[in-house]
């Protein structure tokens, strides 16, 4: 047996105010990988809306994949022109309990809110809207945590302030109480941004389609060294990856991320190919859920050999990059999805992917193409154990499946394409006469 445990403190998830530190950004490093028109195209954009003040916030600043997408848009959006800013809503554990309740509730789980969470959360938002930027030209907020903060705005700061809220998560609620708390509340903004036209809700307000992102540049997903690599694993104890090859899922520990299935299916597999199963995951400061998952899963991975299973720091990008780098085949199996980023960040690292086929996952995954899509559920489990063992048992297709995943993030997922579509929405936002 071989289980390895990398537990955080308690507190660890207890949100704190804090400056971000956000990297360098230099355009002409982005030209190398996106291309020279791409990014002057971009610029010419940034152009016609030089001093812009633009306020995003949400709920975390480490952890998950809105923290790690600002850490990289702000210095971008700066360095093109406009007047970009990031806060962070602070709140206790019993508003992020309340909050990701919700989450669960929007994803299709059964319940109702219940009324001392709703007044906290209500009380949160409150006690969070002295970080509103009183001045800026558009507020972008994300997901439903601080979407409440509109509530307090005054009306007329609101007639010449735009707010768009973004939703990040994969919209599929089947209680009515649930989608009327979030319409109403949403329907008071003057856009929606969603992730994929397959959860796009019959609401009174403008809808506008854009596909998430990575950057190529960032700790996570820029280009290591063979001693890079080699150091993370001696450091986590993983070995012997030629006799057994490494198969990785990467994502916070959720209910809906599919772990358990990953588990079966890796079971499966091991009966007849020697292979070892990594399920790493990071503490995300908006989610108290995670631990409970991950002591969980504990109980069961102690009974498996090869499986490794860490939770990590929410900062640590590096080693998730190498593991990544060091697998043969990254798993997405989730139940839903608002997008899975971790699809795209193994499809640029030229690993083939299979992922539940839910969400924004089957907009970056062709079937059989550049990666392969499953059943979500219990119903995938052998379908995942099939996939795995072709990979395999066919190292050369499974090289040339990684490429074209690189070929295809290159081309639609990366945050020179996402930020261009952002940035047209604020112009049309606040411009929409020209």
């Amino acid at each position: 047996m071989k289980t390895q445990y990398a537990e955080l403190p308690a507190d660890q998830c207890l949100v704190q105010p804090g400056e971000a530190q956000f990297p360098s950004k230099n355009l002409a490093d982005y030209a190398k990988v996106a291309g020279e028109e791409k990014i002057a195209e971009l610029v010419k954009l940034g152009e016609e809306l030089k001093g812009v003040k633009v306020q995003q916030v949400n709920s975390a600043r480490l952890g998950g994949g809105v923290a790690e997408m600002l850490h990289s848009v702000l210095p971008l959006e700066n360095l093109l022109g406009l007047n970009a800013s990031w806060e962070v809503i602070t709140g206790s554990m019993e508003f992020f309990t309340y909050t990701k309740t919700i989450h669960n509730f929007l994803q299709g789980k059964i319940g109702v809110p219940d009324l001392v969470g709703t007044k906290i959360y209500w009380d949160t938002n409150k006690d969070n809207f002295k970080l509103i930027n009183q001045d800026a030209d558009l507020v972008l907020i994300h997901d439903p945590q601080p979407a409440g903060l509109i509530a307090f705005l005054d009306s007329v700061v609101r007639k010449r302030q735009k707010w768009l809220w973004r939703c990040h998560i994969q919209l599929s609620p089947r209680d009515l109480v649930i989608t009327e708390f979030l319409r109403s509340l949403i329907e008071s903004y003057d856009a929606a941004i969603f992730s994929s036209p397959k959860f796009l809700p019959a609401w009174r307000i403008a809808t506008v389609l854009i596909l998430p992102y990575i950057d190529p540049l960032s700790e996570k997903n820029r280009d290591l060294t063979e001693s890079e690599i080699r150091a993370v694993l001696d450091k986590y104890g993983i070995a012997n990856l030629d006799k057994k090859p490494l198969i990785t899922l990467v994502s916070r520990f959720d209910p809906f991320k599919g772990h358990n299935l990953a588990l079966e299916a890796f079971k499966r597999v091991r009966k007849n190919i020697p292979c070892q199963l990594l399920l790493i995951g990071g503490t995300a400061c908006d989610d108290p859920e995670n631990l409970i998952i991950f002591e969980q899963l504990g109980a069961k991975a102690r009974k498996i050999p090869d499986v490794h299973l860490l939770n990590l720091p929410p900062d640590s990008h590096l080693e998730i990059n190498a593991f990544q780098r060091a697998s043969a085949i990254i798993l997405q199996p989730s139940i839903k999805e608002g997008f899975g980023l971790t699809v795209s960040e193994g499809m640029w690292k030229e690993k083939p992917v299979i992922g539940g086929n839910t969400g924004g996952i089957p907009a970056q995954i062709v079937d059989g193409y550049n990666g392969f899509l499953i059943t979500p559920g219990q119903d995938g489990v052998a379908e995942m154990a099939e996939r795995i063992t072709y990979l395999l048992e066919h190292p050369a297709a499974a090289r040339e499946m990684g490429k074209r995943g690189k070929e295809t993030v290159k081309e639609r997922f990366l945050i020179t394409r996402g930020i261009y579509d952002e940035l047209l929405l604020f112009k049309n936002i606040l411009f929409p006469e020209n």
